[in-house]
């Protein structure tokens, strides 16, 4: 089995490396998830939003997400990101950025409210990520691994499980339950040459009813599912990903790395 990389200075490379080994799987999932490096690394995915009532799950809308981090290297061996996050939702037919939802549970038509999350720091740990340093998180949970290999292709599952609680009293608890796989090629994540390798990206999660539907207590919840890669440039994300972005999020879009700046100074 090829060494692991001497590019992070203190990190000797193993003979035989076991990604049964906690600190072993961490770097190999930096390297293949994110970057050994402190360069921009995009999570670009595109996928579908569902409403299941009954074990019934009906697709309501698209899904067009993108996720911008940094990553340094701690003297513990963790990783602090700096990140944030655009998600924008379109409409099934036609891929255009939805403004209004015509909800077929309610029959009424909601206004549509697209996710802006950040910029923030989060903490990479070989468990999982770190809970955040937020009041408002509760019941949290996080995980990494186990690795899954064939061949000469890898897999490293992680999660998030947690509560949200808003400080005003009316504002709805939002649960979290998000699992994200990331694949490669097991040589390209041992790769000494390779400070980041080649990965693809899977997503699924499980949550209540958007709040902008106004569903009050209509039976049910929502699930969503997305594909997509790790990128390292905007110039790679797709025109209808910077199309979504360039209308509601320019001054993100335009520069991530110096929206991220007042962050990562002190990284």
């Amino acid at each position: 089995m090829p060494r692991l990389s001497q590019a992070i200075e203190g990190t000797e490379p193993p003979a035989d490396p076991d990604l049964a080994d906690p600190q072993q799987l961490l770097l190999v999932f930096m390297r293949l998830s994110a970057s050994l490096d402190n360069r921009l690394v995009i999570w670009w995915m595109d996928g579908v939003r569902y409403g299941v009532v009954d074990a019934k799950a009906k697709a309501l809308f698209g899904m067009k997400v993108g996720m911008f981090h940094r990553f340094f290297r701690q003297a513990n061996g963790d990783y602090k990101l700096a990140m944030f996050e655009l998600t924008y939702y379109t409409d099934l037919s036609s891929g255009e950025l939805l403004e209004e939802f015509e909800n077929p549970y309610t029959g009424e038509t909601n206004r549509v409210t697209h996710v802006r999350l950040g910029p923030e720091i989060r903490r990479q740990t070989s468990h999982g990520l770190a809970i955040p340093e937020n009041p408002m998180v509760h019941d949290y949970r996080s995980s990494l691994g186990p690795a899954m290999i064939n061949g000469d292709q890898l897999w490293i599952p992680t999660s998030v499980r947690a509560t949200i609680k808003f400080p005003k009293p009316t504002a709805p608890e939002i649960l979290l339950n998000i699992y994200t796989t990331v694949q490669g090629r097991l040589s390209d994540a041992l790769n000494p040459d390779l400070l980041s390798a080649p990965a693809t990206l899977a997503f699924q999660n499980v949550l209540r009813w958007e709040p902008f539907m106004h569903m009050g207590d209509h039976p049910g919840h929502m699930m969503s599912r997305a594909s997509g890669a790790k990128l390292h440039s905007i110039d790679e994300l797709p025109a209808d990903y910077l199309a979504c972005a360039k209308r509601m999020h320019p001054k993100f879009i335009e520069d991530p790395i110096a929206r991220l700046a007042s962050l990562t100074r002190n990284l």
